[in-house]
């Protein structure tokens, strides 16, 4: 099975899986190379572990799933743990479901393909990670292209995080969120008994969220912006809720995506050369010379819930929260992500999801456990 992706090698960390694309650079030498990208964190869960071969050259977008590998988590004790296939995804592959890393600790993933050749990681210590401290939102602005092509000052809040053991040592930190909201539709008719009540979640997108105290002279970090979320948008309209992981990282760890995230951040096109190789921590057994790309991570995780209200969101500057504009100013159904979508296109009139928010994608009714 072959993957579509960018001329870069896709690669991540997820908050409910462990994967999300993420870029990193390719090495155009005529030869396909081993991208492995996996985490392995101290929560009892399945981890997972994705196994490719990038694309030998620029002539193809493709990357191929590796089948049929061995693959093992090993300790420094010499105790492993298997990880089984995912035979309806190739090239994914999961530890037992209740298997948790611990803090101190340093684990090894091993690989060996069904062509006979062994990989490895090299050893990766779990380190501790501080409680988040706080999670608060802050109203700002951020310049956005209207429809007519005019700048405006788009109007929001501005979510942070701040943390730290506050002791005199580095620490290296990598965050992940996911959102929920409640939110109704604007209008109802006159035989409407009943307006439900709907809630729809979204994760982090394609987005590295790293930071680190080193060069503080204490382990603090305030301030680390998380996600803007507009006054437009239906998202803020009565509740909203974010859930935040944060990841312990290594040195090394910290120093790989930092270079992704440079290597993301550089303006080019397709025509440009093609972008350096980004080395991670996983070696050819039996040629450490030859380049595999990737990386795996192991992570201790807290995580905090945030919540706040329409009440909570200053009303100025930038006026009432919106998200419905379509349902007063035009037939057309709003955009995904905040501001609806009608399953059955541009009618005449306010469309339905105008009265039944149900009728949004990706919506459901069913409050969640945490609210």
């Amino acid at each position: 099975m072959k993957v579509k992706g960018l001329i870069v090698i896709i690669l991540s960390l997820s908050l409910t899986t462990c994967i999300d694309p993420f870029d990193i650079g390719d090495v155009v030498d005529g030869q396909p190379k081993l991208v492995v990208d996996g985490l392995l964190t101290d929560q009892p869960k399945a981890h997972e572990v994705r196994i490719s071969y990038s694309s030998p050259t620029l002539n193809t977008f493709e990357r191929e799933a590796v089948p049929g590998a061995e693959v093992f988590i090993e300790d420094e004790n010499g105790n492993q743990v298997q990880l089984i296939e995912d035979f309806e995804r190739e090239g994914l592959y999961s530890t037992p479901s209740d298997f948790a890393g611990t803090v101190g600790v340093a684990y090894t993933l091993r690989i060996r393909t069904a062509e006979n050749i062994s990989y490895r990681s090299l050893p990766e210590v779990m380190r501790p990670v501080a409680e988040v401290d706080s999670i608060y939102g802050e109203l700002e602005s951020r310049q956005s292209l209207s429809s007519i092509g005019v700048i405006l000052d788009e109007w929001g809040m501005q979510f942070y995080v701040s943390t730290g053991t506050g002791l005199p040592e580095s620490n290296f930190y990598q965050w992940k969120w996911e959102e929920t909201y409640e939110f109704v539709a604007p209008l109802t008719r006159p035989t409407q008994l009943i307006q439900p009540i709907c809630y729809q979640s979204g994760r982090q997108p394609s987005q590295l969220l790293i930071s680190s105290s080193q060069d503080f002279s204490r382990d603090r970090i305030e301030r680390q912006p998380l996600t803007f979320v507009s006054k437009r948008t239906y998202k803020l309209q009565r509740r909203y809720s974010l859930l935040v992981q944060q990841f312990s990282l290594s040195e090394r760890a910290f120093n790989f995506w930092n270079d992704v995230e440079e290597q993301r951040n550089i303006d080019g096109s397709l025509f440009d050369p093609p972008p350096s190789q980004i080395i991670g921590n996983i070696v050819r057994d039996d040629d450490p010379e030859e380049i595999a790309l990737g990386y795996f991570q192991v992570s201790a995780v807290t995580e905090k819930r945030f919540f706040i209200s329409r009440g909570e969101v200053p009303a100025d500057p930038g006026g009432s929260i919106g998200g419905f504009g379509s349902c007063i100013e035009s037939p057309e159904p709003p955009p995904d992500g905040g501001s609806g979508e009608s399953p059955d296109g541009p009618a005449e009139g306010p469309p339905e999801f105008c009265y039944n928010c149900t009728l949004l994608r990706g919506t459901t009714t069913e409050r969640p456990s945490f609210w």
